[in-house]
């Protein structure tokens, strides 16, 4: 029943405010930034915005990430959280993230756009905790294989998660690989072979991995990626390789393991896109985006609620 929105800070241990990288360190995540949409560079119009919920979190990166909805008829949106008593109301057309308003309307118009520092991998459209989509800016993919590892043993202390393992390819050679989200100084990936690659590893609630371009075999019927950790052992035919994730579960919260396709290059750095959502009549209707980029960042919108 909250409403709230999405902020993202750095919790390094490193004494840089601001500016918290993780270096030799079991914590693995690059710290996290929160954009403010205020409407003037002073501490009022800060502090307005944030009650307001105006903001979007990013584990780090300094990208764009708009969030608007459109209303067919005119909505009334309220500037504080009408569960906590009586709000000054207006009506409204539009809405931006973090607005709590209500409607009759049987679906809203939701446009989504980011401009980012690194090609946008996927967009997630969520209604509270409903995944509606996955929006992927590419349509063709090509020899480029991604690894991906994360999530964490519990919520608390001591939840790390070893990821160390070794990735072994047949029928296909590694032309060549780039790492994701290593960011501990005494953590690698190591490419040891044309066809072997090994790293260490750890994840403590996000994620990290590798891409590996392949020669053009990668289609070969007979072509496999073996993959060996404490947690996953499996074995993937890469003929069978999409876009979408081939998941291997790894109990824990949201851990597991994820192999997929990508573009050998991806130019989309600008996307937007529109979607007609439809609406539930009961409770809220808590309207996200969640956004990853290719170089491991990832970014959230703080929700915009419709209310019947």
């Amino acid at each position: 029943g909250y409403r709230v929105g999405i902020v993202s800070n750095s919790d390094g241990h490193k004494g840089r405010p601001g500016a918290s990288y993780p270096g030799a360190s079991l914590f693995g995540a690059y710290g996290g930034l929160t954009c403010i949409l205020a409407e003037a560079l002073s501490r009022d119009a800060l502090l307005d915005a944030l009650r307001r919920r105006h903001n979007y979190g990013t584990t780090g990166c300094r990208a764009l990430l708009d969030v608007r909805a459109a209303f067919e008829a005119p909505a009334t949106r309220f500037r504080d959280d009408p569960n906590l008593g009586t709000s000054p109301s207006e009506n409204a057309s539009q809405a931006m993230m973090g607005d709590i308003l209500r409607s009759d309307a049987q679906a809203v118009t939701l446009t989504v756009e980011i401009v980012a520092p690194s090609p946008v991998e996927r967009i997630e459209l969520y209604n509270g905790l409903e995944l509606l989509e996955t929006y992927r800016p590419f349509e063709a993919t090509g020899r480029r294989v991604r690894v991906v590892w994360e999530g964490s043993e519990y919520r608390g202390r001591g939840r790390e998660t070893v990821w160390d393992g070794t990735a072994t390819f047949a029928g296909v050679r590694v032309e060549r690989t780039a790492p994701i989200n290593f960011y501990n100084l005494d953590k690698r990936l190591v490419q040891h072979s044309p066809t072997g690659i090994a790293w260490q590893a750890l994840t403590t609630g996000g994620h990290g991995g590798f891409d590996a371009w392949l020669d053009g075999s990668a289609d070969d019927a007979g072509a496999t990626l073996a993959i060996d950790t404490a947690l996953v052992q499996c074995e993937v035919p890469l003929a069978t390789l999409t876009h979408e994730d081939a998941i291997f579960d790894a109990g824990g919260l949201s851990r597991r393991l994820r192999v997929f396709r990508l573009p050998e290059e991806n130019a989309h750095r600008h996307v937007a896109l529109r979607r007609t959502i439809p609406l539930r009549k009961s409770g809220d209707n808590a309207l996200y985006a969640r956004a990853t980029l290719e170089n491991g960042h990832v970014l959230w919108s703080s929700p915009i609620y419709v209310f019947a």
